[in-house]
C-alpha cells in the first residue's frame, strides 16, 4: 500500500514505489546512493514529493506520495518505531527544511527528517534532528549534507539524548486542547456591518469563550464566497500546510456553511471543521443553566444540524469530541430525519408550555401594575455587571462573550417605587436565525418591557456598528418602537473618539461605568422618571356609597392621607403622571 496522492500514477511507477518497502540501506547508511537516486527519479517523473519512513536498522517501512510542495506522511504509529526517521524529496530543488517539515518532526517524534534533492547529479540532503534545550524537545537543523558527510553524521548522539530526556521527564497528561485556525472571507461588496478584521477578532473571542486556542487567522479576499470550498480550493490547500505547521486540530469558519461546504472542506483538510453558527450554539449549550434555556439550545442545535447531517462528518462521528458536540443539545445524531423532526416537535411543545406559564406570571405582573425594565446590548457590553450593581445581585459577569445566557429578573425598590429589572442574552453579528427563533419566548421579556436600557460598550471602536446590530435584532422581535435609553458603559476606558461617537446618537443617553459606579445613580433616577414620570398629588372626595373605590386606591399603594367626614371620605393620593389614568379605572 502506497500512502498519499497516487491518483493518475502508472502501474510501473507504483511497482517501483512498492519495491522500496522492506529495503535495508547499504552498509547501514541513513540513506544510500541507490535509494536517493530512485526517490529523486520517481519524484521527477510524477512531479510530486515522495517520502520513505525508516527505523533504527535503516529499513524502509513505509512509502508515501504527496504533491509538488508537501509530503503525505503514512498513517502509522510512529511511537512504536525505534529510531523512526524520514526522507522525502523536494521537487523545487530546495534542500532546506520547511516549517511544515519541522512541525511534522515534533508532532510525530521522528529522530531525523531529511529533504532530498539532486543538483548537477549531486545528492544533497537538508536534515533536521530532535534535540533537548532548556528542558524541552526542539528541532535542530545541522545543515545541508552530501551523502558522504551524511554517513559520518552521528545521529545516535541526538537520539540517545532525547530518549534519556523522555525517560526521566515526568509523565505529561495528554493535551486535549483544541487548537484552531480561524478562516474568513472579505467580500469586495461589503454586506456585514463589522469590517472583516473586527469580525475575525470577534470570532477569536468566541473561540476563547468556547475554550479553544486560536493559533492562526487566515482571511481571503473574494468577490463572493465559494459555494464548495468557501475560501477557494487553492487557499484550502495552503491552509492544509498551515494546519500541520501550527499543529492545529480544528478549523473555524467565520460564516455559516452548508452541508456540501462542510463535507468538502473536512475532506480536503482532514480535520474537524465548524462554522460561526455552530461555535455560537456550542457556547450557548455550555452556558445554559435553566431548564428552558437548555431546551431552547437543544432545539436550535437540532434545527441547525438537520439539513447538515450528510455534511457534518468529523463533528457527528464523535460522541463527545469537544467544541460543536457538547452541551444540553449534545446528541450523536445517527438517527434518521424523521426521529429528529419528532424530537424538534417535542421540544417546541415543551417550550410552548413553559411560555404559557410565563404568560400567567406576566398577567399577574400586569394586574399588579409593576413596570418592567429590560437590559439589552451587544455581548460583553457589561449588561450583567450593570444588572448586579443595580440589583445587588450575583449574576455571572465575566469578560467573555455570552458569559450569561438565561434571562434573570429582580424586583428593584427605589423611593417607595417598585419595578422589575431583567437581564437578557447578549446579541452579536450573524446571530444564528434558529437561535433567535428558539429564544423568542425568552426575548418576550424585552417585548413586554416598559423601558429598554441599551447597554453599549463605549470602549469598543465598533460600538456604532454594534448599536445597529442590536437595533436590527430588536426590530426582528418587534421591539424597535419601545421607549429606550442608550447607556454608554465602560466610560472609564474610552478612546479619543468617544465624544464624537456619543454626539452621533440621537435620543435619551447617559454615560456610566458599571465598574467604578460613575453615572449609575443618574441612571437610576432616569429609570424612575421614564417609567413613573413626574409625581403629582391629588385630593379626592369620595362618597360613602363608593367606598370600594377607596379600597382600590389602597391596592395601588398611592394613598398618603385619608379623612372620614360626615358625608364623604377625603383621600390624598400621590401618583406618577404616567399612571394617573389608573385612578379612573376603579371608579364606579
Amino acid at each position: 500500500m502506497i500512502y498519499g496522492n497516487i491518483d493518475g500514477l502508472k502501474k510501473s511507477l507504483l511497482e517501483r514505489l512498492e519495491d522500496l518497502r522492506g529495503l535495508v540501506m547499504e552498509n547501514n547508511e541513513l540513506l544510500d546512493e541507490n535509494t536517493a537516486y530512485e526517490l529523486w527519479e520517481i519524484s521527477t517523473l510524477i512531479n510530486r514529493e515522495v517520502i520513505i519512513i525508516t527505523d533504527k536498522r535503516n529499513e524502509i517501512l513505509e512509502v508515501g506520495v504527496g504533491d509538488f510542495r508537501s509530503a503525505s506522511f503514512p498513517e502509522i504509529d510512529y511511537e512504536k518505531i525505534q529510531g523512526a526517521k524520514s526522507f522525502h524529496t523536494h521537487p523545487n530543488e530546495n534542500p532546506n527544511l520547511s516549517d511544515q517539515d519541522k512541525s511534522a518532526m515534533l508532532s510525530l517524534g521522528l529522530d531525523l527528517l531529511g529533504a532530498v534533492v539532486v543538483r548537477d547529479d549531486k545528492i544533497l540532503v537538508g536534515i533536521g534532528v530532535l534535540d533537548v534545550e532548556d528542558d524541552e524537545i526542539v528541532v535542530k537543523v545541522p545543515g545541508i549534507f552530501s551523502l558522504k558527510d551524511l554517513r559520518r553524521f552521528e545521529i545516535d548522539v541526538y537520539s540517545d539524548k532525547v530518549s534519556k530526556f523522555k525517560r526521566n521527564a515526568p509523565k505529561i497528561v495528554s493535551d486535549e486542547t483544541e487548537k484552531a485556525v480561524l478562516i474568513g472571507v472579505s467580500l469586495k461588496s461589503k454586506t456585514e456591518m463589522l469590517d472583516i478584521q473586527s469580525s475575525m477578532d470577534e470570532l477569536k473571542e468566541l473561540a476563547l469563550t468556547a475554550e479553544v486556542v486560536p493559533v492562526d487567522m487566515v482571511v481571503q479576499n473574494k468577490d463572493k464566497i465559494d459555494s464548495n470550498f468557501y475560501i477557494g480550493k487553492g487557499k484550502l490547500l495552503e491552509l492544509k500546510e498551515l494546519i500541520q505547521i501550527k499543529n492545529a486540530n480544528i478549523v473555524i469558519c467565520n460564516d455559516e456553511l452548508n452541508a456540501v461546504q462542510l463535507r468538502i472542506i473536512e475532506t480536503v483538510l482532514g480535520v474537524k471543521v465548524i462554522d460561526r453558527t455552530a461555535l455560537i450554539l456550542d457556547i450557548f449549550a455550555k452556558h445554559a443553566t435553566t431548564g428552558e434555556g437548555k431546551l431552547q439550545v437543544e432545539l436550535a442545535q437540532l434545527k441547525y444540524r438537520l439539513p447538515r447531517l450528510m455534511g457534518m462528518g468529523k463533528v457527528l462521528s464523535r460522541a463527545g469530541g469537544g467544541i460543536g458536540t457538547r452541551g444540553p443539545g449534545e446528541k450523536k445524531l445517527e438517527t434518521d430525519r424523521r426521529a429528529i423532526y419528532k424530537q424538534v416537535n417535542i421540544l417546541e411543545k415543551r417550550i410552548k408550555d413553559m411560555q404559557s406559564a410565563r404568560q400567567i406570571q406576566k398577567s399577574r405582573r400586569v394586574k399588579n401594575q409593576i413596570p418592567v425594565v429590560s437590559l439589552v446590548g451587544y455581548t460583553n457590553a457589561g449588561k450583567s455587571t450593570m444588572f448586579n450593581l443595580i440589583s445587588s445581585s450575583s449574576v455571572l459577569a465575566q469578560d467573555k462573550l455570552f458569559a450569561t445566557l438565561d434571562s434573570t429578573t429582580r424586583k428593584i425598590k427605589m423611593d417607595d417605587k417598585e419595578f422589575l429589572l431583567s437581564d437578557t442574552v447578549g446579541f452579536i453579528e450573524k446571530l444564528p436565525h434558529d437561535l433567535v427563533e428558539s429564544f423568542k419566548s425568552t426575548l418576550d421579556e424585552v417585548k413586554d418591557a416598559d423601558l429598554i436600557l441599551h447597554i453599549i460598550d463605549s470602549s469598543n471602536p465598533n460600538c456604532l456598528q454594534q448599536i445597529k446590530i442590536v437595533e436590527e435584532v430588536l426590530q426582528s422581535i418587534e421591539c424597535s418602537d419601545k421607549e429606550m435609553v442608550y447607556v454608554f458603559n465602560k466610560t472609564d476606558i474610552v478612546g479619543e473618539d468617544f465624544d464624537q461617537i456619543y454626539s452621533m446618537i440621537r435620543g435619551d443617553k447617559l454615560k456610566t461605568s458599571a465598574i467604578t459606579g460613575d453615572g449609575v445613580e443618574k441612571l437610576l433616577k432616569a429609570i424612575v422618571k421614564k417609567i413613573f414620570g413626574d409625581t403629582i398629588e391629588k385630593v379626592l372626595e369620595i362618597p360613602y356609597s363608593d367606598s370600594k373605590y377607596v379600597s382600590y386606591l389602597h391596592s395601588l399603594g398611592v394613598v398618603t392621607d385619608e379623612k372620614y367626614l360626615e358625608d364623604k371620605i377625603v383621600v390624598k393620593v400621590q401618583i406618577s403622571e404616567k399612571n394617573e389614568h389608573l385612578l379612573n379605572k376603579g371608579k364606579v
